[in-house]
């Protein structure tokens, strides 16, 4: 079981990158999803991990 606050950290982490690429002119629409796709994915491992 991970530590609770190295997953509020890690899920902290994921909301900054998603804004990051949000406000990140220079990268593609295409791009972008991707981000944030890969994104959704983690937080998912991350909030189903404890349920393992």
């Amino acid at each position: 079981m991970m530590n609770q606050n190295l997953k509020k950290e890690i899920l902290k982490t994921i909301e900054i990158s998603k804004e990051a690429a949000k406000n990140n002119l220079d990268i593609t629409l295409e791009c972008y999803i991707e981000i944030l796709s890969r994104l959704e994915m983690l937080t998912y491992l991350l909030m189903t991990e404890d349920k393992k």
